[in-house]
């Protein structure tokens, strides 16, 4: 309910703000209060957990756009209207018009739209598949006898396919032959993100289906799953020895992951160090698996996911020894966040972006013309446009024309150079 009457008292502020806006006859004020409506729209923004937006609301647009407004505003001397007449009056109608007509057609599209009855379109399921079988070479992978990923090497796997939702006969093939491997049919759901994985000490490897979770995770952190294929003991847990590895202060961090499952998801923060993490026997610390002792392989990144595999190798002697490799996949950015706005902007939004941005460079020219005020030239000075000023003494003219200097005498009897004044008289052009 707060979130309601947070969101109706921002929204009378804003419409308000709007409407003084449209009726101040001070252009000053009127940019102040679409100062108002934006920060409004950075409050909206936040309440919908996207604070990056916010900020980018208050500080290109309230802060920086507006900056400008408000400088071509006082620098045209545009900031009172005035009631002296424009030349261009049919701007008012035509604007009333246009707007009629937009409220118009928004209320039509509204009203048969259906906008709350039509349902957000389903994402089409996305599919890798992981090669962790031994005894088996480089596979060709095909779905219902189609190639969607070649020759993909022992503890590799292959990018993410899309696919259409449907079901699908998954089969593996020795690289560049038609001997089939192994054939699984899985069940491809609208949204279904996930890892097929092949796996076995046998020439015919299994094939399981996993599904991953890349939702968002909390700021600075990225998820952890362990699939645990190993066969050599009946479960395995993922502890922390800590920096000293003292048994007695061992954390557990997933307990039991018993064979061919996958753990829960764990959310980890990025600067955690994995090196004092280990795969050990479930119930048996003592009995170390596999180490995360590089900092390249296991380092949790922002905004990652990281699905830790658990296989079987078997050695020389007979023994198996447990592989673990990490499949890293991106996880979805948070809304509202840099990351989902740049990935927004330069894929789906890039061209209206740029026509955006044309039509405001359009319309800052538009305005810069319509607020210029055309210089008056009163009478006197179209006269003196009109006339053309003999800019060289008179005394000056004469002496050139006669070839000695002129002179007049004073009142004293004694005789002086005339007074260089310009000519008093102008002709016309």
């Amino acid at each position: 309910m707060t979130e309601v009457n947070l969101f109706l008292l921002v929204g009378i502020i804003s419409v308000v703000s709007a409407v003084m806006m449209l009726l101040s006859e001070n252009a000053v004020h009127s940019a102040l209060f679409l100062i108002l409506i934006m920060v409004c729209i950075a409050f909206l923004f936040l309440m919908l957990n996207a604070p990056f937006l916010a900020m980018v609301q208050i500080t290109v647009y309230a802060g920086a756009i507006m900056v400008l407004f408000l400088f071509v505003i006082m620098l045209l001397g545009a900031e009172k209207l005035g009631t002296r007449s424009t030349r261009l009056r049919w701007i008012t109608p035509v604007a009333v018009f246009l707007s009629i007509l937009f409220l118009i057609t928004a209320g039509v599209a509204i009203g048969q739209g259906q906008v709350n009855l039509s349902a957000a379109p389903s994402a089409e399921p996305i599919l890798r598949v992981a090669h962790f079988a031994p005894e088996v070479g480089n596979v060709d992978v095909y779905a219902n006898g189609e190639l969607i990923a070649a020759s993909v090497e022992y503890r590799d796997s292959t990018d993410f396919v899309t696919l259409p939702p449907g079901e699908y006969n998954l089969a593996l093939f020795n690289a560049g032959t038609q001997d089939a491997l192994t054939a699984s049919t899985v069940t491809l759901d609208s949204g279904f993100t996930g890892t097929a994985i092949a796996y076995g000490t046998d020439a015919v490897p299994l094939v399981v289906l996993e599904s991953e979770d890349l939702s968002t995770v909390p700021e600075r952190s990225g998820r952890v799953t362990v699939f645990n294929g190993f066969s050599g003991v009946p479960a395995i847990s993922l502890v922390d020895f800590g920096s000293d590895y003292d048994l007695e202060d061992t954390q557990t961090i997933i307990a039991e992951i018993p064979q061919d499952t996958l753990s829960e998801p764990i959310i980890v923060k990025e600067t955690t160090d994995l090196r004092s993490w280990a795969l050990v026997e479930a119930g048996n610390v003592d009995n170390v698996l596999f180490r995360l002792s590089d900092p390249e392989s296991y380092e949790i990144e922002r905004d990652n996911s990281k699905f830790l595999i658990v296989s079987t190798e078997p050695q020389l002697d007979g023994t198996l020894r447990a592989q673990t490799v990490a499949l890293d996949a991106s996880t979805s950015a948070s809304f509202g966040g840099p990351l989902a706005m740049g990935q927004a902007l330069f894929t789906r939004y890039l061209l209206p972006m740029q026509m955006v941005a044309l039509l405001l460079l359009v319309a800052m020219i538009g305005a810069i013309v319509l607020t210029h005020k055309p210089k008056e030239v009163s009478s006197i000075e179209r006269r003196v446009l009109g006339r053309r000023k003999v800019s060289r003494p008179l005394t000056s003219v004469l002496s050139a024309q006669t070839g000695h200097d002129v002179y007049v005498p004073d009142t004293n009897g004694a005789s002086e150079e005339a007074l260089p004044e310009a000519v008093g008289e102008e002709e016309k052009v």
